[in-house]
């Protein structure tokens, strides 16, 4: 049985796979360290700023914004490694369909309430409506979606249409 990372490539042999594996593996590690660099550490970085501006507004985002980069980052790794291959565009559509809940859940469905201690003895509760930024992002994810879709059906005609254009063997009996 041939390692996983081999079935990638259907019709080669080992070194030929370990040649085109290792490009793509330098590829992703490069992704995942500059989305680590945007997607983590920036926001991070920012949230703990504005967190000692108002620790009770934005301490609660530090752990969503930590799940968003991971979810992030893995996609965007899986996706590079599994590049040229079905895989890939499962994987899409997988990040897109996560991303959707990710957003459903992260903005309470479009709802945001705060309660906000304003010098310790009155309490300010805001309510903001974010609905219609969740129907964008969640347009968005969805556009993303079809994209993938499209690119895995046009990925198997193609696929399919060398399998039909390219002659089979002839078996000798």
């Amino acid at each position: 049985m041939a390692p996983w990372c081999f079935l990638l490539f259907e019709n080669e042999s080992g070194k030929s796979s370990a040649r085109k594996l290792l490009p793509r593996i330098a590829k992703a590690a490069i992704k995942g360290i500059i989305y680590f660099a945007l997607f983590y550490i920036l926001p991070t970085f920012v949230v703990s700023q504005l967190s000692e501006f108002a620790p009770q507004l934005f301490s609660q985002y530090e752990q969503t914004v930590a799940v968003f980069a991971v979810i992030l980052i893995f996609f965007v790794v899986a996706s590079e490694l599994t590049s040229g291959t079905i895989y890939q565009h499962a994987l899409n559509i997988g990040r897109a369909l996560i991303l959707i809940i990710f957003f459903v859940y992260a903005l309470n469905g479009g709802i945001v309430k705060f309660d906000i201690d304003i010098a310790g003895s009155q309490r300010v509760s805001i309510v903001a409506d974010l609905r219609i930024f969740l129907l964008m992002l969640i347009a968005i994810d969805l556009l993303g979606l079809a994209k993938s879709v499209l690119q895995a059906v046009n990925f198997l005609s193609e696929k399919a249409d060398k399998q039909v254009l390219m002659p089979r063997p002839a078996e000798n009996p």
